[in-house]
């Protein structure tokens, strides 16, 4: 039997990782939730200064093809070694993070749905929605607290240099692709209601 593969986008601090998180803690162990992020390019061969101006949010940013390659394996019930990224110094760490498939498979991530490639493997793809100026307050956390910022002031900077024009481009025409739109505003459960109740009737009928 092949896992169900769910893919979950939407655009920076719209909590997908806590969505995912909240989905998968109520199937217990059933669920394995995959990041995106952990597939950004190593760029360790670049300076320190120029890493930092990299654009973080277009898909080219990202190692698509290592991505596609776990989740195809994932889906034929193979173990991966998925990669781990250092926000803080953008590079990719030697140490890997080894994952066995479950029932069921969550790639959350900024981009989950913009590659056609990895788009065409979900059997149920999802697009999580945010006011964008509580997008903002919850990035500007994240990065603080995370390192990936060293300042509110550093994170508001490439916001605007970066992840705001990229959305606009990359992120939030998603939602054309998306089986469901998810608004997440409050992260109440009632969101979640729909996805729950489909994992449900897909692992009934897969039994």
């Amino acid at each position: 039997m092949k896992p169900f593969l769910i893919g979950i986008a939407g655009g920076t601090g719209s909590g997908k990782s806590t969505f995912a998180r909240l989905v998968a803690k109520k199937f217990r162990r059933q669920v394995l939730v995959l990041s995106q992020d952990m597939y950004y390019k190593d760029q360790s061969g670049q300076p320190l200064p120029e890493r930092k101006k990299a654009n973080m949010d277009c898909p080219d940013a990202l190692d698509n093809n290592l991505l596609f390659e776990h989740l195809q394996k994932l889906q034929n019930n193979r173990d991966i070694d998925a990669p781990v990224y250092n926000f803080a110094n953008h590079t990719r760490l030697r140490t890997v993070k080894h994952l066995k498939p479950k029932k069921v498979i969550i790639l959350e991530g900024l981009l989950a749905l913009a590659v056609k490639k990895l788009r065409n493997l979900f059997d149920l793809k999802i697009y999580v929605e945010v006011d964008s100026d509580l997008r903002l307050a919850r990035r500007i956390l994240r990065d603080v607290r995370e390192g990936r910022e060293k300042s509110s002031t550093g994170s508001i900077k490439q916001y605007l240099s970066s992840a705001y024009p990229m959305h606009r481009r990359y992120v939030e025409p998603q939602k054309k692709y998306a089986d469901l739109i998810v608004p997440w505003d409050n992260m109440g459960y009632e969101a979640m209601e729909t996805v729950v109740a489909r994992i449900e009737g897909e692992l009934q009928e897969r039994e």
